[in-house]
């Protein structure tokens, strides 16, 4: 218990240790109220670090409002920022020309924009700025300008129905011309309308005249929607114009310069609504459009049932080399290379494969490096795709296959944050690994052993209650092995309570009954033996007619007959028969124990001491006493009637 306790006060410290943490990283993270901030602007400065939100916007207004075109400025951003809540103004709202586009060097420093949402058109809040009814993405326009190392993440733009500008719709750019975007990337997503076509991209809408995009990268979802027939003014009056979306991955469509589009790769879904649209995981539709080591790893790509989808991209009188794509007969990778019969790369099915990876660094730019990603290889600083550091994951989960599973009651809590890890999170979501190993170990360090068995400590203890320890001559042993048990002893120590059983075993083995004190029943008395007429040594005289008082003359009459007479001495030396004839044999008394309070044999033998008792034997005696007497009276009286 104190353990599990101890475990729990350090989980809260982590997470109390946490808290600052995360509450600094949410600092660093610049919400959008919806207004534009342009204090900041200074024209003779050459450099500028916009911080907030509210600066970015207020940049867009600079640039819309024709009051600063940044040439030959660098503008820098220092946080990331958070736009979700309002709909967003586009950074220039031209075309192809110099005139309200973005003209100087925009540096994201890695920094990202989150949840860039352009929705609305003309219904936008700044009512006064319909900007937004021709440019959707973070740049409107750019014009000889650069835009570089930028994320956008959770984009949602949908282009509004009644939309009737064409061409350029990009996540990141609307309309490019004689510019340069590297090592940028965007995710979420962008939808066409249905009014008129679109040129749209992940990256970038349309390039106007010569461009160069470069280790940029997408995953967002594309969706094109034109679905009726444009009708513009001709001579004579409207005429249907042949139109279409165009929709790729990185470039929406491209055909009035020399492109070239190196080291890129979409991820993405291209959804096709349209009814007519040319689609590429790298372009839409292109010419004079030269891709070079680019990458297209998702089977997500639809198509109008018209065979205008290419795995790279519908392009003509072009160039693609050591580009890769799924190896899906659904589509070939270029109508240009499948023309001609050149190869533009290889179709795969397993982008994770060294072969992949090892062609394209082969290829890569100077400053580009290709590392392996999740699911397809990416570029070195892209945090997003690589993935985290699982070595602590790894050791946590090595220190729990350890121990032995069977020993804990809880290990179910380890095993529940073993299979929570989720091997696919990235560098930028190593927190949240790092967190996975945190509940490993946690759940280690709260595991509680499983209680011991203690059922022969209580069998053993069942036997000693049931015993009468006034039988035994020393009970303590057994009291006082029982009194030694310790419960609340664990798995790990059943050794020590099957010793506690064991002692109370034995101290029953050892117990000795008391001595047996066998109260004896009353003996039956031995019969009293009956001495035998002939005691007398003298052999009795044939019978006489017995003496009578009356007949024995008055001088030699003797006391009263119930008391033995005492014979006179005479000068015969032969002794009294009478002596002999009394001498009757008394019976040895039985010895009998003094703790028996019964009659013992011996007072039988006893003269009765009331009248209501009598003997036997005592009455022979008596006879026999009698007997005597009258014998010897008789005998002396003759011999004293013949001395005469």
């Amino acid at each position: 218990m104190k353990k599990k306790l101890l475990s729990l006060l350090l989980a809260l410290c982590l997470v109390m240790a946490l808290v600052p943490m995360t509450a600094f990283a949410a600092d660093t993270m610049d919400t959008w109220d919806g207004t534009a901030d342009t204090s900041w602007y200074d024209e003779n400065k050459t450099e500028f670090h916009l911080q907030t939100a509210e600066q970015l916007a207020g940049m867009a207004k600079l640039v819309n409002d024709n009051t600063a075109n940044f040439k030959d400025k660098t503008v820098y951003l220092d946080n990331d920022l958070d736009l979700g809540g309002h709909e967003w103004i586009s950074i220039g709202n031209g075309a192809n020309a110099a005139w309200g586009s973005f003209q100087g060097i925009f540096d994201g420093q890695s920094h990202v924009v989150y949840n860039l949402y352009s929705h609305e058109g003309l219904k936008s809040e700044n009512k006064d700025n319909n900007n937004n009814l021709y440019r959707n993405g973070l740049f409107g326009a750019i014009y000889n300008a650069t835009v570089q190392n930028l994320g956008i993440e959770n984009a949602d733009i949908v282009i509004p129905m009644n939309d009737t500008s064409t061409y350029g719709k990009g996540i990141l750019v609307d309309w490019m011309t004689y510019s340069t975007i590297k090592n940028c990337y965007t995710t979420g997503s962008i939808t066409g309308g249905s009014y008129i076509e679109k040129f749209i991209g992940g990256i970038a809408g349309f390039l106007n005249g010569n461009n160069s995009i470069s280790q940029c990268y997408s995953t967002a979802a594309i969706t094109g929607n034109y679905d009726g027939e444009y009708y513009a003014e001709q001579e004579g009056g409207l005429e249907p114009m042949d139109c279409w979306d165009s929709l790729g991955g990185i470039v929406g469509a491209s055909y009035t310069g020399q492109v070239t589009i190196s080291d890129c790769w979409f991820g993405g879904e291209i959804v096709v609504n349209s009814i007519q649209a040319p689609v590429g995981g790298i372009i839409g539709f292109g010419q004079g459009v030269s891709m070079v080591n680019c990458l297209v790893a998702t089977k997500g790509i639809g198509n109008d049932g018209l065979g205008n989808t290419c795995w790279l991209g519908y392009v003509v009188n072009t160039d693609a080399k050591n580009c890769f794509w799924p190896a899906d007969d659904r589509y070939g990778s270029n109508v240009s290379n499948e023309q001609s019969g050149n190869s533009a790369g290889t179709a795969t099915n397993d982008f994770n494969s060294d072969d992949v990876l090892v062609g394209l660094q082969a290829n890569a730019g100077s400053d580009v490096k290709w590392v392996s990603g999740i699911g397809h290889p990416t570029f070195g600083w892209d945090d997003r795709n690589v993935s985290a550091d699982y070595s602590t994951v790894d050791k946590a989960i090595k220190n729990a296959e350890a121990l032995n599973a069977d020993l804990y009651s809880n290990y179910s809590d380890v095993t529940a944050a073993i299979e929570a890890v989720d091997r696919n999170k990235s560098k930028a979501e190593q927190s949240k690994v790092d967190a996975m190993a945190q509940a490993i170990e946690a759940a280690i360090a709260a595991l509680e052993y499983k209680a011991a068995d203690y059922s022969k400590v209580d069998a053993a203890i069942a036997k000693a209650n049931a015993l009468n320890k006034d039988n035994y001559k020393d009970f303590t042993g057994v009291e006082a092995a029982v009194s030694a048990v310790v419960r609340g002893k664990n798995i790990t120590e059943q050794s020590k309570v099957d010793a506690m059983a064991k002692a109370i075993e034995d101290a029953l083995a050892a117990l000795q009954y008391k001595d047996v004190v066998t109260t004896p029943s009353t003996p039956t008395p031995t019969k009293t033996p009956t001495p035998n007429s002939t005691a007398a040594p003298v052999q009795t005289p044939a019978p006489v007619s017995a003496p009578t008082p009356a007949k024995t003359s008055a001088s030699n009459r003797t006391t009263a007959p119930a008391k033995t007479p005492t014979p006179n001495k005479t000068s015969a030396p032969t002794a009294t028969p009478a002596a002999e004839s009394t001498a009757t044999p008394t019976p040895a008394p039985t010895a009998t124990p003094s703790s028996t309070p019964s009659p013992t044999p011996e007072s039988q033998d006893t003269i009765p001491q009331d009248s209501h008792t009598s003997s036997p034997a005592l009455w022979i005696i008596l006879i026999l006493v009698i007997g005597g007497a009258v014998f010897a009276i008789a005998v002396f009286g003759k011999k004293k009637k013949n001395n005469r």
